[in-house]
């Protein structure tokens, strides 16, 4: 079998959860025998591949181009939307007055993607529900999660403490690109309240933004850690916590539950269905959520969370939802 994925050109250049989504998955599938060749070309002959599968339709420009070309060739197509309406986070204090009109007028060519390709692989139920909310007709679908390296079960803090000896013993843990959808500045503002050391992971995606994350004195940002190094930050940290505007579910709280730490995650989006109630939660318009979260967190067991997810998450599951969906649409 012989898949083309399709996604934004810069997939690569500024990574974010579609990139790791798209290159575990092709991994993985490589593992099970699937050939899973990547292109970003609109125009690209598809005639000697199975499908397409096309990822993320937040950034819905691209995608729709990628959705009529292999429409126009005939070829059948699957769609991981990785969505999630961003009315609350475009309608906030200090937000473009007219970022939220530009997300409404994208909306009918999410529509036609949703209602034309052959099969949906939303990362939840609660997504679904969602797109069937937002959307009148759409496509079939079969869940298909997100998931974690196999190779991060296991992981202990050693690697990480060798290479940055001078990170504090106890530390909260962000791992995501900084900008103000992932709220790294509440989480710095308020970990600075309880004197707590706060150690960002990720690049950056707003000087401005950091600039102000940076401003307090107990916030270190380390840069992009990557493999085995970002395992063992995972599990050296006393919590990890992404209190973000909303997440599907956020691949560094599942990295970090499989790693043995305790998640500290927002509810908006689809973290609840993947972590239930062996996270803890915080909601980005509640300020003490995050101050009370962070306090329980030095006393929560990171097992229970842990041992649900390495049954249920590695990538190498995840793949083999991903080629019955293959099989779905071709047969």
């Amino acid at each position: 079998m012989k898949i083309l994925f399709q996604a934004r050109p810069d997939f690569m250049k500024n990574p974010a959860g579609d990139t790791v989504q798209i290159v575990s998955t092709g991994q993985a599938l490589k593992a099970l025998g699937i050939e899973a060749h990547f292109s970003s070309d609109p125009n690209i002959d598809v005639s000697s591949y199975d499908l397409v599968h096309i990822f993320n339709i937040t950034r819905i420009k691209e995608s729709y181009m990628f959705f009529l070309n292999a429409q126009k060739q005939g070829k059948k197509i699957i769609i991981s939307p990785i969505y999630w309406p961003p009315n609350a986070y475009l309608n906030r204090e200090g937000a473009s007055s007219n970022a939220l009109a530009a997300w409404k007028h994208t909306q009918p060519m999410r529509a036609r993607l949703l209602r034309e390709c052959d099969l949906l692989l939303p990362n939840s139920q609660i997504e679904m529900d969602v797109l069937q909310q937002d959307f009148l007709k759409i496509a079939d679908y079969h869940v298909t999660p997100n998931g974690f390296p196999d190779s991060f079960i296991g992981t202990t803090p050693k690697l990480f403490r060798e290479q940055f000896p001078n990170i504090p013993d106890e530390f909260v843990l962000c791992a995501a690109r900084i900008s103000p959808r992932k709220n790294q500045l509440w989480l710095a503002k308020t970990c600075h309240e309880l004197g707590l050391s706060l150690v960002l992971l990720g690049p950056v995606n707003d000087q401005n933004y950091y600039k102000c994350v940076l401003s307090f004195s107990n916030v270190t940002h380390i840069g992009t850690l990557q493999g085995q190094l970002l395992a063992s930050a995972y599990a050296a940290s006393k919590a990890h916590a992404l209190p973000s505007w909303f997440e599907t579910p956020g691949l560094s709280s599942l990295e970090a539950s499989a790693c043995g730490t305790v998640v500290i995650s927002t509810d908006q989006g689809s973290p609840k269905e993947y972590f239930q109630d062996m996270a803890l939660y915080v909601h980005p318009l509640d300020n003490t959520s995050l101050h009370t979260a962070l306090e329980q967190s030095y006393n929560a067991s990171p097992l229970p969370l842990m041992q649900h997810i390495h049954k249920h998450y590695p990538w190498s599951r995840v793949a083999e939802i991903t080629l019955e969906a293959y099989n779905k649409v071709l047969s």
